[in-house]
């Protein structure tokens, strides 16, 4: 196309004109596509414990590092706390609602009328492989389809993997790769309940019947098998916790969410309960105790019977903060581990490092309808729980340190991938592409969140600078301004702070978006296979 003011514009004031359009739209600036991915989730990790918006939470110098050598997106929403749901929409670029994964341990048809930016990677000859570090995201739930390579083993007694055994797996398969591009997708998740850095000592020592039987660490959470030499008669076990966080004599140390004999044929005659120091509470099925509780186990003869049990330290709030927060010290370490990686193989300079929380955490800022501080994920939709890192670095861009304010979401990935990278065959897809996305453009963002994981189905919208959020069941709902008050702390509803054309129109969009959801919603049923493994990470009830 011939630009009519070519013959009468000097190319000294072209060139100004064009810098001063980079200025005004920085979106638009082209960058070569590079010829690998690192694409890296970041599993319960809160966007303000990244340390350039951290205000001192948490120190993360590797992310920091790429944050500046890329654009780093300060205000990156997800659209559901929940791991599988979050990832599906990453891959796909569609809410949950509409790929119908509402919770964790949802078995999946495969979606071939619909592909992942993961199949249309390998399409374009892109080998791809992926690592994950949570149960709740193997095979069987349809997390690997379009992956040439999708590592998914776990240890025996346990359903998740720290950062350093992610890397033992992911560094191998960068070191023997073949000269083909690539598409990596590394899931950590050390921020995830437990909250466990693996520097952590034991604390938690067995004794049956004053002998020692075992020394272990509880707070990892994982299942515990403890070999018992009994006598005939009565036998006296003794568990002896070591929780340098709580002082407090009359609370809990600890508690245990399952505990049994190993079934066989040598517990024939068997039997065992609690001796002394256990505290039950009402609507709880875990068994919490202090230091020095016990069990007695009766045996009709001498015997070896195995204890499985798993179980954590009880963390009042404090202590939970300080370990989450060590926890992302730890995985930033571990990220730092592989970057150097790819520096060592020389392919820093033609990979493009893109990383990206699910979902953030709740670390006791809000209360449960029981009235108890919350900790976790799932059930709630406020910011905490929602607002994640994201990070995009690519090579010779002349982006790198640019922060950006616009509201984004993660359905955004998917077309940033397909524009930059030329992917086929993901068509209408509600996101945006990041790369070019204009200054100060601003949409509405809209959350979901949903039972049998969730206590109740939720939804929520943001547009800024307000957030409403809605539990249809019962009826009630709860408004924030988050440029006032962005800790949320001051529910606005129903108070004179919110505009009453304000409260009017973001009632209806909401409510507009829960009903068609709840009107089109298939029930969600959790494979009975995986209740284990959800209740082994946290996910249901305790």
């Amino acid at each position: 196309m011939r630009l009519p003011f070519r013959s009468h514009v000097p190319v000294a004031g072209l060139v100004l004109v064009l810098a001063a359009a980079a200025a005004l739209f920085p979106g638009c600036s082209k960058v070569q596509a590079p010829e690998n991915v690192v694409f890296i989730t970041l599993d319960t990790f809160r966007a303000d414990h990244l340390g350039v918006l951290s205000e001192g939470r948490a120190a993360t110098p590797v992310l920091d590092g790429l944050a500046a050598r890329g654009i780093l997106y300060e205000n990156a929403w997800s659209p559901i706390p929940i791991t599988l749901p979050a990832h599906k929409s990453i891959f796909y670029g569609r809410p949950p609602h509409v790929l119908e994964t509402y919770n964790n341990g949802q078995i999946a048809a495969s979606r071939r009328d619909t592909p992942s930016f993961v199949q249309a990677f390998r399409k374009k000859g892109f080998d791809t492989a992926g690592f994950v570090s949570l149960g709740v995201l193997t095979r069987e739930y349809g997390t690997a389809e379009g992956f040439d390579h999708y590592d998914d083993r776990f240890p025996d007694e346990r359903w998740y993997l720290t950062a350093e055994e992610v890397n033992r797996r992911v560094i191998p398969w960068l070191e023997a790769r073949g000269g083909k591009p690539f598409f990596l997708w590394v899931h950590y998740s050390d921020p995830h309940d437990p909250y466990a850095p693996p520097d952590m000592p034991e604390d938690l020592a067995l004794r049956i019947n004053g002998r020692p039987a075992a020394s272990l660490r509880l707070n990892d959470y994982a299942r515990h098998a403890v070999e018992l030499d009994l006598k005939a008669g009565e036998n006296v076990l003794v568990f002896e916790v070591r929780n340098p966080f709580q002082s407090n004599p009359d609370r809990p140390a600890a508690r245990l969410d399952e505990i049994r004999l190993r079934p066989g044929p040598e517990t024939a005659g068997v039997s065992w309960e609690p001796g002394g120091r256990w505290i039950s509470f009402p609507g709880k099925t875990a068994r919490f105790f202090k230091d020095g509780a016990t069990i007695v186990l009766r045996a009709p003869s001498a015997r070896k019977v195995t204890m499985e049990f798993f179980g954590q330290l009880f963390l009042p709030i404090p202590a939970t903060r300080t370990q989450y927060a060590r926890e992302v010290e730890y995985l930033d370490g571990k990220i730092g581990e592989l970057l150097a990686v790819l520096d060592r193989l020389g392919l820093r300079d033609s990979t493009a490092v893109i990383a990206v929380g699910d979902h953030g955490e709740g670390l006791g800022e809000f209360a449960n309808e029981a009235g108890e501080p919350h900790c976790g994920h799932i059930k709630f939709l406020e910011k905490v729980y929602l607002h994640v890192p994201l990070i995009i670095a690519l090579p010779g861009d002349r982006r790198a340190g640019t922060r950006r304010t616009e509201p984004v979401t993660l359905l955004d990935i998917a077309p940033t991938f397909r524009t930059l990278f030329g992917l086929d065959g993901l068509r209408d897809l509600p996101g945006r592409d990041l790369l070019s996305l204009p200054e100060g453009a601003s949409i509405p963002v809209f959350a979901e969140t949903y039972r049998p994981e969730s206590d109740r189905n939720r939804f929520a919208l943001y547009d800024g600078p307000w957030q409403m959020i809605l539990n249809p069941e019962l009826g009630r709902h709860r408004m924030y301004n988050l440029s006032d008050n962005p800790a949320e702390t001051k529910d606005l509803w129903d108070t004179e702070a919110v505009p009453p054309a304000v409260r009017i129109d973001f009632e209806k969009r909401l409510g507009d978006f829960a009903r068609r959801i709840l009107s089109e919603k298939t029930d969600a049923s959790i494979d009975p296979k995986a209740e284990e493994m959800l209740r082994s990470l946290g996910y249901i009830g305790n």
